[in-house]
């Protein structure tokens, strides 16, 4: 059930970015024209919702995030791992999470495999509404057809701990159904200056998911507050609650976004892999840095069609 692909691939994307950004005769452009029209796989009707993207409340409203979605066994009540969606086919998780689909799916029959749930927004309730005459569809669910994970992901320090999750159908998208956007290259300084307002969305304890303030941490100040216990790689970034002494009830919240308003639309820079909340101060967590694994995620989208 697991098919792999090497990051070392290169193929005609990457020679279509090159051309996009540098543009035509050697004149920068736009940005918005680098992320949306560099690719036919990814980034297409992505990361909008109806809101503010600048002021968001402490718990998400309705379609406020439409590419979030939960992994769940269906003989358990809670969710074990999030995932983003980011084509009509394929959610974007980290390869710890996928590994526990493949193990349930080796160990249980098809009909208590994996579920990947879309459209969630309240789990206390099977109709979402904002107003009587505005509510969302129920819930999708999907099976898992193929889990692609890493290469070269190792479990020691969780180097390259992506994945992708094939469904067995495609989505409809609509306004509690969309993917998130990909940042084709970087577009958040490494600093902790927070010039950028970014986000980890979850479903923690509550019903609806909690949207908690993040602050960049510099790759260097992470590495040296976590040299203790973990061996920071390439391809790692970490951020930390916003505010000092927050506590927030993380199980289960593997896969999720670390999300940042750029241009409008919502972009997932950061997948969130590990967390130290009760062994280092200020609580940073570690997660996979997007842009440097893009190429890896179109490639694996384009040769699974």
């Amino acid at each position: 059930m697991c098919v792999s692909y090497g990051l070392e691939m290169r193929t005609i994307f990457v020679y279509k970015l090159i051309v996009t950004l540098w543009g035509v005769s050697g004149q920068w452009i736009f940005p918005d024209k680098l992320h949306m029209e560099s690719s036919a796989t990814i980034n297409k009707h992505c990361g909008e919702m109806p809101y503010n993207v600048r002021e968001r409340p402490a718990f998400g409203r309705m379609y406020e995030n439409p590419w979030l979605v939960l992994l769940r066994h269906p003989e358990d009540t809670l969710h074990f791992c999030h995932g983003t969606l980011v084509s009509n086919k394929y959610v974007l998780t980290t390869a710890i999470c996928a590994m526990a689909v493949v193990t349930n799916a080796n160990t249980t029959t098809q009909q208590h495999a994996t579920e990947v749930i879309l459209g969630e927004h309240d789990l206390s309730s099977e109709t979402d509404c904002i107003t009587a005459w505005n509510c969302s569809l129920p819930t999708t669910r999907r099976s898992i057809e193929r889990v692609i994970v890493h290469d070269n992901f190792t479990s020691n320090f969780y180097e390259n701990d992506i994945a992708l999750l094939q469904m067995n159908a495609s989505i409809q998208f609509d306004n509690s159904i969309r993917p998130i956007c990909l940042p084709l290259v970087s577009i958040v300084d490494n600093t902790d200056d927070q010039q950028q307002t970014i986000y980890n969305t979850i479903w923690s304890k509550d019903s609806v998911p909690r949207q908690i303030w993040m602050r960049n941490v510099p790759t260097e100040v992470c590495r040296k507050q976590i040299s203790r216990i973990f061996v920071l790689s390439d391809g790692q970034i970490c951020a930390r609650f916003f505010q000092d002494n927050f506590l927030v009830d993380m199980n289960g919240s593997a896969g999720s976004a670390l999300q940042v308003d750029y241009h409008g639309r919502i972009f997932q820079y950061g997948l969130l892999s590990v967390g130290f909340r009760d062994v280092v101060e200020k609580a940073p967590y570690v997660y996979i840095d997007i842009a440097k694994y893009i190429n890896w995620i179109h490639d694996s989208l384009t040769n699974n069609p």
